[in-house]
Protein backbone atom coordinates (compact mmCIF):
# COMPACT_ATOMS: atom_id res chain seq x y z
CA UNK A 1 0.00 0.00 0.00
CA UNK A 2 1.91 3.09 -1.26
CA UNK A 3 -0.83 5.88 -1.43
CA UNK A 4 -2.37 8.18 1.97
CA UNK A 5 -6.02 8.60 1.59
CA UNK A 6 -8.52 10.52 3.70
CA UNK A 7 -11.82 9.99 4.60
CA UNK A 8 -13.88 12.76 5.43
CA UNK A 9 -17.45 13.55 6.42
CA UNK A 10 -19.18 16.63 5.99
CA UNK A 11 -21.88 17.99 8.48
CA UNK A 12 -23.93 21.56 8.32
CA UNK A 13 -21.92 23.39 11.13
CA UNK A 14 -23.85 25.50 13.63
CA UNK A 15 -22.95 28.91 15.67
CA UNK A 16 -23.05 28.94 19.10
CA UNK A 17 -26.54 31.13 18.26
CA UNK A 18 -27.90 27.83 16.92
CA UNK A 19 -27.61 29.99 13.52
CA UNK A 20 -26.57 27.17 10.66
CA UNK A 21 -23.55 27.96 8.89
CA UNK A 22 -21.48 25.91 5.97
CA UNK A 23 -20.90 22.44 6.04
CA UNK A 24 -17.73 21.34 8.15
CA UNK A 25 -15.24 19.03 6.64
CA UNK A 26 -14.27 16.22 9.47
CA UNK A 27 -11.47 13.80 9.40
CA UNK A 28 -12.89 10.27 10.54
CA UNK A 29 -9.66 8.74 9.01
CA UNK A 30 -6.76 8.11 7.81
CA UNK A 31 -5.32 5.11 6.07
CA UNK A 32 -2.62 3.93 3.44
CA UNK A 33 -4.25 2.37 -0.13
CA UNK A 34 -3.34 1.10 -3.36
CA UNK A 35 -4.23 2.20 -6.15
CA UNK A 36 -5.85 -0.06 -8.30
CA UNK A 37 -6.30 1.79 -11.37
CA UNK A 38 -7.17 5.37 -12.55
CA UNK A 39 -10.08 5.49 -15.18
CA UNK A 40 -10.14 8.81 -17.06
CA UNK A 41 -13.53 9.96 -18.62
CA UNK A 42 -13.85 12.78 -20.64
CA UNK A 43 -17.03 14.65 -20.84
CA UNK A 44 -18.69 17.10 -23.19
CA UNK A 45 -20.26 20.72 -21.47
CA UNK A 46 -23.66 20.74 -24.11
CA UNK A 47 -23.62 24.52 -23.74
CA UNK A 48 -20.09 25.45 -24.15
CA UNK A 49 -18.96 22.45 -26.19
CA UNK A 50 -15.27 22.68 -24.08
CA UNK A 51 -14.69 19.41 -22.57
CA UNK A 52 -13.22 18.35 -19.26
CA UNK A 53 -11.73 15.07 -17.93
CA UNK A 54 -12.64 13.73 -14.85
CA UNK A 55 -10.86 11.06 -12.33
CA UNK A 56 -12.38 7.92 -10.87
CA UNK A 57 -9.91 6.65 -8.88
CA UNK A 58 -9.99 2.83 -7.37
CA UNK A 59 -8.18 1.90 -4.20
CA UNK A 60 -7.71 -1.30 -1.95
CA UNK A 61 -7.52 -0.71 1.70
CA UNK A 62 -7.14 -3.19 4.67
CA UNK A 63 -10.32 -5.08 4.88
CA UNK A 64 -10.75 -4.41 8.42
CA UNK A 65 -9.61 -0.90 9.67
CA UNK A 66 -11.64 -0.78 12.61
CA UNK A 67 -14.91 1.52 11.66
CA UNK A 68 -17.68 0.74 8.95
CA UNK A 69 -17.03 3.32 6.34
CA UNK A 70 -20.03 4.91 5.64
CA UNK A 71 -20.56 5.52 1.60
CA UNK A 72 -21.49 9.47 2.41
CA UNK A 73 -18.52 10.29 3.38
CA UNK A 74 -15.49 11.39 0.33
CA UNK A 75 -12.23 10.42 0.12
CA UNK A 76 -9.40 13.23 0.03
CA UNK A 77 -5.92 11.59 -1.94
CA UNK A 78 -3.25 14.21 -3.52
CA UNK A 79 -4.94 17.31 -2.37
CA UNK A 80 -8.26 16.18 -4.52
CA UNK A 81 -11.76 15.50 -2.96
CA UNK A 82 -13.73 12.39 -4.78
CA UNK A 83 -16.85 11.19 -3.87
CA UNK A 84 -17.71 7.32 -2.57
CA UNK A 85 -19.36 5.71 -5.21
CA UNK A 86 -19.07 1.75 -3.93
CA UNK A 87 -17.41 -0.17 -1.60
CA UNK A 88 -16.80 -3.72 -1.76
CA UNK A 89 -15.69 -5.31 1.00
CA UNK A 90 -13.76 -8.77 -0.06
CA UNK A 91 -15.44 -11.32 2.21
CA UNK A 92 -14.28 -14.71 0.77
CA UNK A 93 -10.41 -13.90 1.64
CA UNK A 94 -10.97 -10.95 4.10
CA UNK A 95 -8.00 -9.12 2.86
CA UNK A 96 -9.00 -5.54 1.42
CA UNK A 97 -11.88 -3.72 0.52
CA UNK A 98 -12.11 -1.93 -2.64
CA UNK A 99 -13.84 1.62 -3.03
CA UNK A 100 -14.39 3.17 -6.26
CA UNK A 101 -14.29 7.23 -6.27
CA UNK A 102 -15.37 9.61 -8.89
CA UNK A 103 -14.04 13.30 -8.58
CA UNK A 104 -16.15 15.80 -6.60
CA UNK A 105 -16.81 19.04 -8.63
Amino acid sequence: MTERIEFISKKPGVTEFGVPTEEEKTTEYSCWAELLNTPMREFRDPSTKVGIRKESPNFAIKFEIGIPIDSMWHVIWRGKEYGIDSIDPDYDKRNVTKIACKAVE
